[in-house]
């Protein structure tokens, strides 16, 4: 039987999973989470004509280079903009972020400024090239008015976005409700990534998917409620797959996915009733990508395989989609980039190879030694997807690129 493509395996797994709802969450516990719902502007941004820096507010249809201005009030930050009607040639001083009087529809730095007299009355030369109309004021409604959608629903709320919702009164968000992910990790010869080297015999290896999984589950948004480690046994594997199905929306494993005896995992979702919805896909690395779906809860198993880089390639590629329907969004975004230089495509699969972007946006890819060596993903910038095919890639050929989640 005829493996499937990524494309077909992609639609397989993502077929009728839904949303996941939403709930509320202080500001402070915001962010990284995807709003659920717009955020509006409350009132106009900037809600007044604000002065842009230290200085002189004025009339600029009464400069002129040189003349001196009398100078009648002081407008402090913080405080209501003077109300009265300057007479000509009357200014005040203003300080940033103060509100300007609406007599006035301009402000001259303080550094253009120089004192002629302070008695009887303070007069000022100001010396700017020209005063146009709104020098130097920030002016209300500039940035938004008010009800203008600041954030949309599906955004990711980023420590600015996180100010924004601040600034406009919202200090409780609606926001995706995280799919909650146990990981199990498995294999004899994987041990704590805290094992002394002198532990360790030659055949042993520290535990390196568990961590990066973690940090990609919380780059793509999800929740990881636990991370277990499995021996190559039956009896526990069974009963940690029988308790993660009831914790969480997403069972993720790595490792036992193959054809080996000791690969337990697909055997022990067979038995726990789930249905099957992928057991390889014809991509490399990854090849031995599972999927299953517990029937009544509708929990999705994702089982990916052992070796590093095709944990990291079909996190990417199966794991952040997946997050992403749940959340409420749409697919990670591939673009089109030309190739840096020649590249050997798979004849029997489609490749997909870890790439650095260059500073003149051309995908390099980079040198490995197969899907055990992610010492050389330490500088990728991304994934490039290479067609199953004889013949070579050269540039200046454009191939599809998806950036790392980081």
């Amino acid at each position: 039987m005829s493996l499937p493509s990524y494309d077909e395996a992609l639609i397989r797994l993502l077929d009728g999973v839904p949303p996941l709802g939403s709930e509320v969450v202080e500001l402070r516990a915001a962010r990284g989470r995807v709003l659920a719902e717009d955020i509006l502007a409350d009132r106009d941004q900037p809600p007044f004509n604000r002065a842009a820096m230290d200085g002189f507010a004025l009339r600029s249809s009464e400069y002129e280079s040189g003349k001196a201005f009398t100078v009648v009030g002081l407008g402090p930050a913080g405080a209501p903009p003077s109300d009265f009607d300057a007479r000509p040639g009357e200014i005040i001083r203003i300080a940033t972020g103060a509100a300007v009087p609406e007599t006035f529809d301009a402000v001259v730095q303080h550094e253009l400024s120089a004192v002629v007299e302070t008695r009887p009355r303070e007069l000022v030369r100001l010396s700017a090239d020209s005063v146009n109309p709104w020098r130097s004021i920030h002016r209300k409604g500039a940035d938004a008015s008010r009800g203008q959608v600041l954030l949309r629903s599906g955004a990711r709320l980023t420590p600015q976005a996180i100010g924004l919702a601040a600034a406009v009164g919202q200090v409780k968000l609606c926001v995706a409700r995280r799919p909650r992910v146990v990981l199990l990790t498995t294999g004899d010869e994987v041990l704590p990534p805290d094992t002394p080297g002198e532990r360790m015999a030659p055949h042993q290896i520290r535990n390196s998917n568990g961590p990066m999984l973690g940090a990609l589950l919380e780059a793509c948004g999800a929740e990881l409620l636990r991370h277990e480690h499995l021996p190559d046994e039956l009896p526990p594997t069974r009963d940690a797959a029988q308790r993660a199905l009831g914790d969480a929306h997403v069972v993720l494993t790595v490792g036992g996915v193959s054809a080996g005896q000791r690969d337990l995992l697909p055997s022990v979702w067979d038995e726990l009733g789930l249905e099957t919805i992928l057991r390889g896909v014809s991509i490399q690395p990854g090849k031995p990508v599972f999927a299953a779906r517990e029937r009544v809860t509708q929990c999705l198993v994702l089982g990916l395989p052992g070796n590093p880089v095709s944990v990291l390639a079909t996190a990417h590629l199966f794991l952040w989609p997946l997050v992403r329907r749940m959340l409420g969004q749409g697919p990670p975004t591939w673009r089109l980039v030309p190739l840096a230089e020649p590249v050997q495509p798979n004849p029997h699969r489609e490749l997909f190879r870890a790439a650095v972007l260059t500073d003149t946006s051309t995908a390099r890819v980079l040198s490995w030694h197969g899907s055990g060596d992610l010492a050389h993903t330490a500088a990728a910038t991304g994934w490039i997807r290479l067609p199953q095919q004889e013949p070579a890639l050269t540039p200046p050929q454009n191939v599809p690129y998806l950036p790392m989640l980081t």
